[in-house]
């Protein structure tokens, strides 16, 4: 992968696509396994909206024909929402189960962080998926530590960041 250059305008191989669908779809399947309830039950809850979200993104990629990864594309697009709405469940979570102070300002500073981290991966494949790698390490750092964001929802969204950036590079590599 380059550091700032994108992933080229060449297709994809079909085997490439195959593998990172089908570590998206495991990597789906293995983050429901820990959430608690229907996501529709719980409308008001926050963490089911990251659960929504989550499979929002799955389907819009999944169901796409093997498309590019190019700046500007649908599927970078859409990571990058995701990239940069996810920290704001955290943030949701402070407001509605409370917490210090201090908490809510790392929170906000993660999603600081993730904003700038989405700008730049717009145009660099390396960071698009570091981003994915990182994530997966907040919502680690999160698992068991506070006590606004439930465990299973740290431990479900660290499941579907390591499975997404699995396939994230499965889909980057695929195009060289």
């Amino acid at each position: 992968m380059n550091d700032m250059a994108s992933s080229s305008a060449r297709p994809m191989s079909e085997l490439a696509a195959r593998r990172a669908k089908v570590l998206l779809g495991l990597a789906t399947l293995a983050a429901l396994a820990v959430v608690p309830d229907w996501p529709y039950r719980h409308l008001t809850d926050p963490s089911y909206w990251g659960v929504m979200g989550f499979l929002v993104l799955v389907v819009l990629i999944l169901g796409r024909r093997v498309g590019p990864w190019t700046p500007g594309s649908a599927n970078r697009r859409t990571v990058l929402a995701f990239l940069v709405l996810v920290p704001v469940v955290y943030v949701a979570d402070w407001f509605r189960f409370g917490g210090s102070g201090v908490e809510l300002a790392l929170q906000l500073g993660g999603l600081a962080s993730w904003v700038i981290l989405a700008v730049i991966a717009r145009r660099s494949d390396l960071v698009l998926w570091l981003g994915c790698v990182l994530h997966a390490l907040w919502d680690a750092a999160h698992f068991g530590r506070v006590g606004f964001v439930p465990e299973w929802y740290a431990a479900a969204c660290l499941a579907a960041d390591v499975g997404l950036g699995a396939s994230v590079l499965v889909w980057l590599r695929g195009t060289r």
